[in-house]
């Protein structure tokens, strides 16, 4: 590595992180306000609004990042390139002989590896964090919030999960009503209870539903229904850890799926695997359409570098504000393009989650690196 490389690397960095915290600054002010009646509240809780405000807004940032990292390099590459042409340094370095291909080759490395650092993140990182990326400031103080139930359907253990409403704090369903039509059907058709909360599993018994509230129900005095070595329902007849007037009814369905909310979002991809595998037909292409875009999340940002590259590389005007215009309309237009088609992917039947995500990359790629390639001969 030369000293014009490092010179370069070194304020490659600097412009990033200063873009990356403007924009990450903006949207942080912009919740903090619109929320701060609730983070007030909750700093006292905490005991410092500063422990509470990172607390919170510390996995944020990590969404933020991966989620702008694309961006954030290809203007950090628009601003390092235009001061160079500034400073006259650009010219220097080509009078010397040194090709715009061997100027810039320092830079695409600290890009890909920016790209490598979203993919960790995003993989690693995010995952731990789940628990606050899903919560919204109204849910720091503990209280509970009334949602909507989606009823869904547990093929695996023969179960439709119903209810009147679900309380996110506490994972439970309000009025629950279960449908029985798998194995356990011959025991009791239908349960209906006060309450049901979500356990996860343990080493006596799988993940599923504590059902509270049945009062004197004739099936809770029958036997557990197990089936070759699978529970189905445990009732307190035969478990001791069960009131008189509780069941624990196994199921594959997790909590999140009854909110039809977004933590898939925050999963790992080695998690949404799973989901696809195990729990596919409770999604739907919305998994499978994440799951390509995860895979491709890496080959989408360098299109989208390359896509901009070319008019740092060519324009003669070096009109800083046009050149961001222009770097941000074709980034605009690869993500609006794959937008539209993951729109027609989840709402119709003429495009497959895989044709969606691979027909930006197919239609754009080729032509962003014939295009920089070009620029760098010339």
């Amino acid at each position: 590595m030369t000293r014009i490389d490092r010179y370069l690397i070194v304020l490659f960095v600097r412009v990033f992180l200063v873009c990356f915290v403007t924009l990450a600054g903006l949207l942080i002010i912009a919740q903090i306000f619109t929320n701060l009646d609730e983070l007030i509240e909750y700093g006292r809780i905490r005991g410092s609004l500063p422990l509470a405000l990172a607390e919170y807004f510390g996995p944020v940032l990590l969404t933020i990042f991966d989620r702008t990292c694309g961006l954030t390099a290809l203007l950090s590459m628009l601003f390092v390139v235009a001061w160079l042409y500034r400073t006259n340094e650009w010219t220097a370095m080509l009078a010397a002989g040194i090709s715009k291909a061997r100027v810039i080759r320092p830079l695409l490395v600290v890009c890909l590896i920016a790209f490598g650092g979203s993919a960790i993140t995003r993989e690693l990182w995010i995952p731990k964090y789940s628990h606050i990326l899903t919560r919204n400031p109204q849910d720091l103080q503990g209280t509970e919030r009334v949602l909507p139930i989606r009823p869904t359907e547990d093929g695996e253990y023969g179960l439709l999960i119903a209810g009147k409403s679900i309380a996110s704090q506490s994972q439970s369903i309000r009025s629950p009503v279960f449908v029985i039509f798998g194995p356990a059907s011959s025991l009791v058709g239908q349960i209906q209870a006060e309450t049901a909360t979500y356990q996860t599993a343990s080493e006596d018994r799988p993940a599923g539903y504590l059902l509270s509230g049945l009062g004197n129900a004739k099936f809770l005095t029958q036997p557990s229904v197990v089936v070759d070595g699978v529970d189905y329902l445990r009732l307190p007849s035969d478990t001791a850890w069960l009131s008189p007037d509780q069941c624990f009814v196994p199921s594959s369905i997790e909590f999140d799926m009854l909110r039809g909310s977004s933590a898939k979002q925050f999963a790992s991809t080695a998690d949404l695997v799973w989901r696809a595998r195990n729990q596919g037909d409770y999604y739907g292409d919305d998994l499978q359409l994440l799951i390509h875009q995860r895979f491709l999340q890496p080959f989408s940002d360098v299109t989208q570098l390359l896509l901009g590259l070319p008019f740092v590389l060519t324009s003669r005007r070096r009109n800083i504000v046009q050149l961001t215009i222009a770097c941000m309309a074709t980034y605009g237009l690869f993500f609006g393009f794959s937008t539209v088609l993951s729109m027609l992917s989840g709402s119709s039947y003429l495009l497959t989650p895989a044709v969606a995500i691979w027909t930006p990359l197919i239609v754009f790629a080729p032509y962003a690196y014939a295009r920089t390639r070009q620029a760098l001969m010339e």
